[in-house]
Protein backbone atom coordinates (compact mmCIF):
# COMPACT_ATOMS: atom_id res chain seq x y z
CA UNK A 1 0.00 0.00 0.00
CA UNK A 2 2.77 2.38 0.82
CA UNK A 3 4.64 1.88 -2.58
CA UNK A 4 1.42 2.52 -4.55
CA UNK A 5 0.91 5.69 -2.45
CA UNK A 6 4.44 6.90 -3.49
CA UNK A 7 3.97 5.90 -6.63
CA UNK A 8 0.73 8.28 -6.72
CA UNK A 9 2.83 11.30 -5.27
CA UNK A 10 5.24 10.61 -8.04
CA UNK A 11 2.88 10.75 -10.88
CA UNK A 12 0.83 13.72 -9.37
CA UNK A 13 4.43 15.51 -9.03
CA UNK A 14 5.10 14.80 -12.79
CA UNK A 15 2.02 15.54 -14.09
CA UNK A 16 2.20 18.80 -12.49
CA UNK A 17 5.67 19.60 -13.32
CA UNK A 18 4.76 18.92 -17.01
CA UNK A 19 1.34 20.98 -16.67
CA UNK A 20 3.49 24.10 -14.94
CA UNK A 21 6.38 23.50 -18.27
CA UNK A 22 3.71 23.48 -21.04
CA UNK A 23 1.41 26.14 -19.34
CA UNK A 24 5.12 28.04 -19.63
CA UNK A 25 5.53 27.47 -22.84
CA UNK A 26 1.98 28.92 -24.16
CA UNK A 27 2.07 31.51 -22.14
CA UNK A 28 5.50 32.80 -23.57
CA UNK A 29 4.18 32.67 -26.90
CA UNK A 30 1.53 35.02 -25.81
CA UNK A 31 4.04 37.90 -24.53
CA UNK A 32 4.19 41.04 -26.39
CA UNK A 33 7.01 41.30 -28.72
CA UNK A 34 8.80 44.17 -30.83
CA UNK A 35 10.87 43.49 -33.97
CA UNK A 36 13.83 46.00 -34.09
CA UNK A 37 17.17 45.74 -36.41
CA UNK A 38 15.32 42.58 -37.07
CA UNK A 39 15.37 41.14 -33.67
CA UNK A 40 12.58 39.91 -31.86
CA UNK A 41 11.92 41.45 -28.56
CA UNK A 42 10.01 40.88 -25.46
CA UNK A 43 8.28 42.73 -23.46
CA UNK A 44 10.45 42.64 -20.05
CA UNK A 45 7.98 43.08 -17.26
CA UNK A 46 5.66 40.30 -18.46
CA UNK A 47 8.33 37.78 -18.76
CA UNK A 48 9.59 38.87 -15.27
CA UNK A 49 5.92 37.69 -14.31
CA UNK A 50 5.74 34.87 -15.36
CA UNK A 51 8.94 33.54 -14.33
CA UNK A 52 8.75 34.92 -10.72
CA UNK A 53 11.25 37.18 -11.21
CA UNK A 54 10.89 40.62 -9.38
CA UNK A 55 12.12 43.74 -11.26
CA UNK A 56 13.51 47.22 -10.75
CA UNK A 57 14.20 50.03 -12.52
CA UNK A 58 17.13 52.04 -11.72
CA UNK A 59 16.74 55.62 -13.93
CA UNK A 60 20.05 56.91 -12.92
CA UNK A 61 22.00 54.48 -15.13
CA UNK A 62 19.21 53.22 -17.17
CA UNK A 63 18.90 49.63 -16.14
CA UNK A 64 16.80 46.68 -14.76
CA UNK A 65 17.51 44.02 -12.28
CA UNK A 66 15.34 41.39 -12.04
CA UNK A 67 15.67 38.60 -9.00
CA UNK A 68 14.44 35.45 -9.02
CA UNK A 69 11.87 35.03 -6.16
CA UNK A 70 11.42 31.34 -6.47
CA UNK A 71 8.28 28.95 -6.70
CA UNK A 72 5.48 29.15 -4.66
CA UNK A 73 5.77 26.80 -1.56
CA UNK A 74 1.75 26.99 -1.56
CA UNK A 75 1.74 25.54 -4.43
CA UNK A 76 1.35 21.34 -2.48
CA UNK A 77 0.01 20.90 1.45
CA UNK A 78 0.99 17.31 1.63
CA UNK A 79 4.78 16.14 3.47
CA UNK A 80 5.66 14.51 0.94
CA UNK A 81 4.78 16.42 -2.24
CA UNK A 82 6.62 19.18 -0.37
CA UNK A 83 9.44 17.33 -0.84
CA UNK A 84 8.61 16.76 -4.77
CA UNK A 85 8.02 20.98 -4.70
CA UNK A 86 11.54 21.16 -3.25
CA UNK A 87 13.29 19.12 -6.48
CA UNK A 88 10.70 20.62 -8.78
CA UNK A 89 12.18 23.80 -7.30
CA UNK A 90 15.67 22.25 -7.98
CA UNK A 91 15.72 21.44 -11.17
CA UNK A 92 13.22 24.02 -12.53
CA UNK A 93 15.74 27.16 -11.56
CA UNK A 94 16.31 29.41 -14.17
CA UNK A 95 19.94 30.03 -14.82
CA UNK A 96 20.24 33.35 -13.72
CA UNK A 97 19.02 34.16 -10.03
CA UNK A 98 20.13 37.70 -10.59
CA UNK A 99 20.15 39.94 -14.42
CA UNK A 100 20.73 42.99 -14.91
CA UNK A 101 20.15 44.94 -18.21
CA UNK A 102 21.12 48.51 -19.31
CA UNK A 103 19.08 50.35 -21.86
CA UNK A 104 21.08 50.66 -25.38
CA UNK A 105 23.83 48.57 -23.98
CA UNK A 106 24.46 45.16 -25.15
CA UNK A 107 26.13 44.35 -21.97
CA UNK A 108 24.19 42.57 -19.52
CA UNK A 109 24.87 40.70 -15.53
CA UNK A 110 23.82 37.43 -14.86
CA UNK A 111 24.67 36.18 -11.53
CA UNK A 112 27.63 38.70 -11.61
CA UNK A 113 29.16 37.34 -15.07
CA UNK A 114 29.21 39.94 -17.60
CA UNK A 115 27.63 38.40 -20.98
CA UNK A 116 26.95 40.26 -24.55
CA UNK A 117 23.90 39.96 -26.71
CA UNK A 118 23.07 40.48 -30.13
CA UNK A 119 20.63 43.31 -29.58
CA UNK A 120 20.30 46.01 -27.11
CA UNK A 121 17.39 46.41 -24.52
CA UNK A 122 15.16 49.49 -25.87
CA UNK A 123 12.17 51.52 -24.12
CA UNK A 124 9.02 51.74 -26.66
CA UNK A 125 5.65 52.89 -25.22
CA UNK A 126 7.24 53.27 -21.54
CA UNK A 127 8.37 49.21 -21.12
CA UNK A 128 11.18 47.48 -21.59
CA UNK A 129 11.87 44.93 -24.13
CA UNK A 130 15.14 42.80 -24.60
CA UNK A 131 16.01 39.85 -27.01
CA UNK A 132 14.18 36.91 -26.58
CA UNK A 133 16.94 35.14 -26.05
CA UNK A 134 17.43 36.92 -22.83
CA UNK A 135 14.25 35.42 -21.66
CA UNK A 136 15.01 31.74 -22.90
CA UNK A 137 18.61 31.56 -21.68
CA UNK A 138 18.82 32.91 -18.64
CA UNK A 139 14.92 33.40 -17.09
CA UNK A 140 12.97 30.41 -18.17
CA UNK A 141 13.51 27.26 -15.95
CA UNK A 142 15.50 24.54 -16.46
CA UNK A 143 12.96 21.86 -17.33
CA UNK A 144 15.58 18.69 -17.52
CA UNK A 145 15.97 16.69 -14.35
CA UNK A 146 19.63 17.10 -12.60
Amino acid sequence: MMKTNKSKKAMVAAVLMMSMAFSGLASAADMKTIKKDGMELVQLRQAAKMYDYSIMWDSKDRSVTLMYMGVDDNMMEDDMMMKDDKMMEETMMPAGKTIKLWIGSKKIMVDGMQVNLKSMPVIHDGNTYAAESVIKQYMMPAMGMK
